[in-house]
């Protein structure tokens, strides 16, 4: 997991194809979701979703009103082999785009409004990606920040990452990992370094990119 990707330029995507991201906990999939190629460079992938775009996920229903052992006791569940259900879908009434460095252990996610009023910066951390043909795979490790556009922050789900760590769930490794990227992301917010820095607010998709299709093989990840 620590090894690096390194891309020829045939690897990359061109503007515009569309592409699934596939949302993995542990070795399942969780969510698969229809996404836009923005600009694919070794710097970073850039990806787009459409206000009201269609996906399919699975659903944890009133997470949050769960004390945080039991919301891991249903996580940990979900490592169990077989496969999720997962229902279609809508994104909500914005805009995202989510930035992704090569061999990085996050994310960035942007989100407008869909008059394109920026709400958000929003850091997920995870595992370095992993590209096939036609999508990325994404692991989700639980922890996240949000970052409002003034550049005040706060974690989020601290305590269910921390409850991970109890339960065995990550390496050592892969906890240093995480840890110094979330050292490293917090200075970057607060010294308004990208993609902190303001350059992303005023970027807009290609009006003619159409809202993609949940294909019919969406549950496919090694293509």
């Amino acid at each position: 997991m620590n090894e690096k990707t390194e891309l020829s330029p045939e690897s990359f995507w061109e503007p515009g194809t569309q592409i699934l991201q596939q949302d993995l906990w542990g070795s399942r999939l969780v969510t698969s979701r229809p996404v836009t190629v923005v600009k694919d460079v070794s710097e970073y992938l850039a990806l787009y979703t459409h206000p009201n775009a269609p996906y399919r996920s699975g659903v944890i229903k009133d997470r949050y009103s769960m004390p945080v052992s039991q919301r891991i006791d249903v996580y940990m569940e979900m490592l169990d082999p077989g496969t999720s259900h997962l229902e279609e879908s809508v994104s909500g009434d914005y805009h995202v785009l989510t930035l992704t460095p090569p061999n990085s252990w996050h994310s960035v996610w942007l989100f407008w409004t869909s008059d394109w009023r920026l709400e958000t910066y929003y850091v997920n951390f995870q595992a370095p990606i992993r590209r096939t043909s036609c999508c990325i795979l994404v692991r989700d490790y639980a922890l996240d920040i949000a970052v409002e556009p003034n550049m005040a922050w706060s974690w989020k789900d601290a305590d269910e990452f921390e409850e991970l760590i109890g339960r065995g769930f990550f390496t050592e490794s892969q906890i240093s990992s995480i840890r110094t990227e979330a050292d490293r992301t917090v200075r970057a917010i607060e010294n308004r370094e990208s993609p902190f820095s303001g350059a992303w607010k005023d970027w807009r998709p290609d009006t003619e990119w159409p809202v993609p299709e949940v294909p019919d093989d969406w549950h496919i990840m090694d293509s």
